[in-house]
């Protein structure tokens, strides 16, 4: 049970499709460990309420943001453009040469993740980042924030079982949950390190890792460094 607890929240991830969407081409679907839904005005609203609780004590100077990537046929993400719309407004996100986009600061109530372009099955992930990071230097206060936030999301279609047993262990708080994470490039070691204290963290196969969300001993200002092959 716990294994399909941590599944839920830390291999969240986001499909759009207009297949998958049903009455518009343009809204978001979340992938879980088992099923789809979608991520409605109400799933964005509870990623965004975890963000703002949570960075305070555990990522002061972080951003959210959303990391793109193709999934099905086409590999391409060619025309994909997204925005943020509260159904007045639309806000269009800028696109990054690593496909990341940042979600800014937003006023008002009911905004939703849409496509903005041309409407391609993609796959979307949280991530949460703090100044002075990078693939091989994560924070794991970072990591902390961003298994609440994925949790906020999956957390809207968890089953009472599910969801009670993830209170029960813990939540991110506890070391039975970690985000398990493809990272797309072999990796030759991972290490949590803070100070003269250091704790080797378990890869999955050649290019994924098991990143801890809490390990006792360690704060916040804790390092996860990667050395990749």
């Amino acid at each position: 049970m716990l294994r399909i607890v941590g599944a839920i929240v830390l291999v969240c991830a986001a499909t759009a499709s207009p297949q998958d969407a049903g009455s518009t081409d343009d809204e978001i679907v979340v992938t879980g460990s088992s099923r789809d839904y979608k991520l409605t005005g109400e799933e964005f609203a509870a990623a965004l309420k975890a963000f703002r609780k949570y960075r305070p004590s555990f990522a002061r100077d972080s951003g959210l943001w959303f990391e793109v990537s193709a999934r099905g046929g086409d590999p391409s993400l060619t025309g994909v453009q997204l925005a943020l719309t509260d159904g007045r407004a639309r806000l269009p996100l800028a696109m990054g040469t690593d496909h990341r986009i940042r979600i800014p600061d937003l006023a008002g109530e009911g905004w939703r993740l849409v496509h903005a372009g041309r409407p391609a099955p993609i796959r979307i992930r949280p991530w949460v980042v703090s100044p002075r990071t990078d693939p091989g230097n994560l924070r794991l206060g970072d990591l902390q924030v961003q298994c609440r936030v994925g949790w906020a999301i999956a957390r809207q279609s968890a089953s009472f079982m599910v969801a009670g047993m993830f209170d029960m262990i813990g939540g991110c708080a506890s070391a039975k949950i970690a985000l398990y994470q493809e990272l797309g490039r072999p990796i030759a070691s991972a290490v949590l390190i803070e100070g003269s204290r250091q704790a080797t963290v378990p890869t999955l196969h050649d290019t994924a890792l098991r990143m801890p969300t809490y390990l006792k001993g360690y704060t916040s200002e804790a390092r996860l460094r990667v050395t990749y092959r």
